[in-house]
Formats: structure tokens, sequence, C-alpha cells
């Protein structure tokens, strides 16, 4: 069956606006601890001691954290000022950017499909491969910067399959700029299509020219900006360059051997799909030397694998492309007889992607991006009053080993209830966090009575309590202090 592109383009981005919603928190806390801390200083929410050493060090751009300070502000003004709901409304930004960017790389791309059938397979595999929403909700520096820079290819091949003009490409390097600023290994992706354009397309110098002026109008615009977070002016670009590369301070975080992202890839896209993916990767590198996405592709992904620390989420810009180049790979063996691909043109084998993939796929978009930011936000909604006490046992939901100043309710005192005595005087604001399921709907602490006002988990849940899973799993429930 051959959807059409209308029902497509409205479930692929009602997919992407339920991941924004529900995926909520980070998957990487750099996601929190560069980007919305640091704007929580300029804020006021809390000071340099609190900050990341990335701070210190100067070596982390502004512009993300400006984002949220003016949206902050912003929504403060018309009195919003849950910062959940703050950081909701940036999620449902950077998904509808990132699904906008997608849809604008793809109307290009698909031109050099030739089927109907395989443009159709192509738009359903980019806008809903599992893991796709799920990144592209992600107001990180891996997505902002990979949507900024497919932002600013699709500018440069509209402009080359037409006229090119010279303010085009003066956007264009704009967008390539800051997309380095926000995560300098773009460098990367930037500096092969550069070469793509001066050596394949041979596109006249005064294009490159223009184009590389506004890259280094976005690098001034980033100086102030940076000057604006830390209070003088720095090159942020190259203190990271100087720590990481010169002085080696990135390798602190751990050594990875040079086949890692070889070796995470496979097991991370799910065998066996991840070895048609990856093998697809190379066929199309191979076939297509002339290509611009293996121009832009190559670079970005052989920097990383010379690179001491190896994090999977550093090569997450390029699965914006991994649709088109296993598509485009189907194509090119399309009336081929080797066993390699008739299996997984297999109809059976193809259901069972397609079932595998929307499991994962419903799995990553309703599920929070991480444990502690939905437990951080229960207790946001749900501890209220003028100077309320949170008991807990064991774990403190505000857990100070990490900076958490822009998600935190100031006003709460958290105690531990184990080691406190029985002597700590409550008021009606007092509440007791329990990480326990289903612990039940009154408990008695310290001779005090609680009665339950949340659960992470519907308590029916505990009729699928089998051999006891959901006691080992995360979950959480909020009581409140009864006379």
């Amino acid at each position: 069956m051959i959807f059409s592109r209308n029902l497509l383009l409205v479930v692929g981005f009602l997919v992407h606006i339920c991941a924004a919603v529900f995926s909520i928190g980070y998957h990487q806390c750099d996601e929190l601890f560069q980007v919305f801390e640091f704007a929580g200083f300029k804020l006021g929410f809390n000071n340099a001691a609190d900050l990341p050493w990335e701070f210190s060090e100067q070596m982390r751009s502004g512009i993300q954290p400006l984002i949220v300070f003016i949206t902050t502000k912003a929504l403060n003004a018309i009195t919003i000022t849950n910062p959940f709901t703050i950081a909701l409304f940036l999620r449902v930004f950077q998904a509808t950017l990132s699904f906008i960017t997608i849809v604008k790389l793809l109307t290009i791309l698909e031109k050099e499909i030739l089927s109907q059938k395989l443009k159709t397979w192509l738009w359903a595999f980019s806008l809903f491969f599992w893991c796709l929403p799920y990144f592209h909700a992600r107001f990180s520096s891996e997505n902002f910067s990979a949507t900024l820079f497919i932002f600013g290819l699709v500018i440069v091949l509209k402009s080359s399959q037409y006229r090119s003009t010279l303010f085009a490409y003066l956007c264009a390097g704009f967008l390539f700029g800051i997309s380095f600023l926000c995560r300098f290994q773009m460098s990367f992706f930037i500096i092969g299509l550069f070469a793509w354009l001066a050596l394949i397309k041979k596109e006249q110098l005064k294009f490159l020219v223009v184009g590389f002026f506004g890259l280094l109008i976005a690098l001034a615009t980033g100086l102030f900006i940076d000057q604006w977070l830390y209070g003088k002016l720095t090159l942020t670009w190259w203190n990271y360059l100087d720590l990481n590369l010169f002085k080696d301070k990135a390798s602190a975080f751990g050594k990875e051997p040079i086949y890692f992202y070889l070796e995470e890839s496979l097991i991370q896209l799910i065998p066996p799909f991840s070895l048609l993916i990856i093998f697809s990767c190379f066929a199309f590198w191979k076939k297509n030397l002339r290509h611009v996405i293996t121009w832009v592709t190559i670079p970005f992904i052989l920097l990383h694998f010379f690179v001491s620390h190896k994090e999977l989420r550093f090569l997450f810009p390029v699965l914006n492309f991994l649709p088109f180049m296993v598509i485009y790979y189907f194509q090119s063996v399309k009336e081929s007889n080797n066993k390699f691909v008739l299996f997984f043109k297999r109809r059976g084998f193809l259901n069972f992607a397609i079932t595998v993939n929307v499991i994962l796929l419903l799995f990553f978009i309703f599920k929070p991006a991480d444990n502690n930011t939905h437990s951080l936000k229960a207790i946001y909604e749900n501890v209220e009053g003028a100077n309320p006490i949170l008991f807990y046992e064991g774990n403190n939901p505000y857990n100070n080993a990490g900076s958490l100043n822009y998600f935190r309710n100031t006003k709460i005192k958290t105690l531990d209830l184990s080691m406190d005595t029985l002597d700590i005087k409550v008021n009606t604001d007092t509440y007791y966090f329990s990480e326990k399921f289903n612990e039940g709907e009154f408990i008695i602490k310290n001779n005090k009575k609680f009665e339950r006002i949340y659960s992470n988990f519907p308590i029916w849940f505990s009729v699928l309590n089998f051999n006891g899973w959901l006691d080992r799993s995360f979950t959480f429930s909020i009581y409140k202090y009864t006379e």
C-alpha cells in the first residue's frame, strides 16, 4: 500500500509533537547542564560555582543558553513560570524546526529516487524511523546544530538546482556558522560541503566567498553572545579546541577503541536492521563518490573515529541522512539476485521490520528521556506551599551532585527521613517522596500519616507486577502529610 504524501506529513508531524510532549528531560546531561543551567546563571537562578567545569573554561557557546534565556523571559512575561512548561515549549519548537527542515531536504533528495514506491518509503523511513522523532525533539547541541546545517544545505542545494544567488549563499553561510558555534564538530560537515561545492559542483568562487563571509558574520555574532554569557570577549571554539585537542581533556572521560562506533552502531540500531543500515552506508559511499551526502558524512564520521573520547550521540547528526542512503542503495540493487539483498527485500522481513520499528517508535516517543526529570516535574507541580518540606529515604530527589537550579523549586526543603530525628516539626505543607511501587494509599512515617497524591504509574499497574519487575523499575510516588 502506498500512502499519500499528505497523510505521511500529517502523521509524521503528530509523531514529532508527541515525542516533544512526552519524552521529557534530556538524553544526555549536557543537554541540561550546558544549556538550561547556563541560561539559569544569566537569569539569576544559580551562580558560576554551581555550573559544570565547561563554564569556567569558557568553552561552550552562549547561543542555546540565550534562546532559553529569551524564551524564559518572554513566557514569564505572560505568567508562564513553570520551567517544565518552558522546556516543553522549546522541545516543541525544536521538533517542529527539525521536522520542517527534514521535509525540505526530502523534497530535494527524492528527485534522485526514480520509483514512486521507493519515494514513499523514503518519506516514511525519514519521518518514522524509530529514533529520529525522539532525536528531533531534543534541544541538544547535536540536534540543534544538525538542524541548522541541514537548513543551510537545503538552501545551497536549491540554489544549485536553479540559479545561484549571493544572498542564498550568505544565508547558508550564516547558518553553517551558527551550527559550528553550537557544536564545533560540525566544522567537518561544513568543510566537506565547501569541498564538494568547489571540487565537484565547481561553484563560482564569488558564491563560495560570500558563503564564507556569511559564516564569518555568524562567528562575530557568536563572539558578542559569548561576551553576554561569560562577561568578557572569548573564543569559545578555540578554548574547546585547545582543551580537548591540545590538552586532551576529553580523554579524562574515557578512551574508546577505534572500532567503538561500528560496534555500538551494530548494537544500538538493532540487529539485523543495523547490519543493513551500516552496509547500505558503505555501499552508498562506494557507488556515489561524487554525491554531496558522501562528502559531508565521511569527513564527519572519520573525525569521530580518531578522537579518543567517543559517545554514540556524537554521530547523531548523521541519522538524518541514513534513510536516504538506505533507500538509494536499494534503488541501485533493484534487479540484484544477491542473496543478502533478496533476504532484506522479502515481504516477511519487511513486515517484521515495520512491526519492530513501530514498537520502538512508540516506546521512545512516549517514554521520558530520563527518570530524574520526570520526578522533578512531579515534585515541582505537586509539592506546594510557602515553606514546603519533602521527606525522602535514601536518594535525595533534588540531587546536589549536579546543578539542577533551573528546574528546582528553591522553596522546597528536602530532609532524609532515615537520618533525621523524630522531633522534626511538620506543617500542612509536608510531603514524602517514595521510590517503592504501590507502597500504599496511606503510609505512616515517623509516626506521621501521609496520603498519596501522585504516582508515576497508575495503581492498577500492580496487577502487571509479575515477578516484582515494577519493584525493580524506577517508580515513585508523592505523599502529603495528613492530620
